[in-house]
């Protein structure tokens, strides 16, 4: 039986199962800026953030400041403008002010980094990587993994639909049911059988 809870409050987006509290293993927040998805579960859950920009770390909290993708490299962001990172609490470590350049690393690479064996949440929104993420994980990474919360960006460009099908298709082969929590924004969660 799924019993849904929003770690945002009034907000569906947020949606996990409320098994999050029996899971054993800690919560991933990718894309975690600002905090507010994971705010709830910080001292109940070991929490561990992935965001290029997020000025703050919480105590208690893990942060790895940079970027999640399929490979271990350093990329252009340019997108992010030193002008955009500094309007949010004039802060970005990671990024390489004279190349623009930020850190990114493997799934495989950041769960070694952090001695990640059990993952009770992962949640994913960075703004279209979340495609290329998912396809550079296996099977043996799917199944450290209870929930997925993960907003699919086909709404910024309607020609990611068909990925975010097949992401979709990706998940439930490996052992996840799909539920749509909200449509606008592109949200899902994914809960292994």
């Amino acid at each position: 039986m799924i019993d849904l809870i929003e770690t945002v409050e009034g907000e569906l987006w947020s949606a996990v199962d409320r098994r999050i509290f029996e899971h054993d293993g800690c919560v991933v927040d990718v894309g975690c800026l600002k905090w507010d998805w994971s705010g709830i579960l910080m001292g109940r859950k070991r929490v561990i953030g992935v965001d290029p920009i997020e000025p703050t770390c919480p105590p208690n909290v893990e942060l790895f400041k940079g970027l999640l993708g399929p490979n271990n490299c350093k990329i252009k962001m340019n997108s992010l403008t030193e002008d955009a990172a500094k309007s949010i609490d004039n802060s970005i470590s990671s990024l390489d002010n004279d190349s623009g350049y930020l850190d990114m690393i493997s799934w495989k690479s950041f769960c070694e980094m952090y001695s990640i064996d059990k993952i009770s949440a992962l949640k994913i929104n960075i703004e279209g990587s979340e495609y290329p993420l998912l396809n550079s994980m296996d099977v043996s990474d799917y199944n450290k993994i209870d929930q997925i919360i993960i907003s699919f960006h086909h709404w910024i460009n309607p020609e990611w639909e068909l990925l975010t099908e097949a992401s979709l298709n990706l998940l439930r082969l490996n052992g996840f049911d799909i539920i749509r929590t909200y449509s606008r924004w592109g949200w899902y969660l994914a809960l292994k059988k």
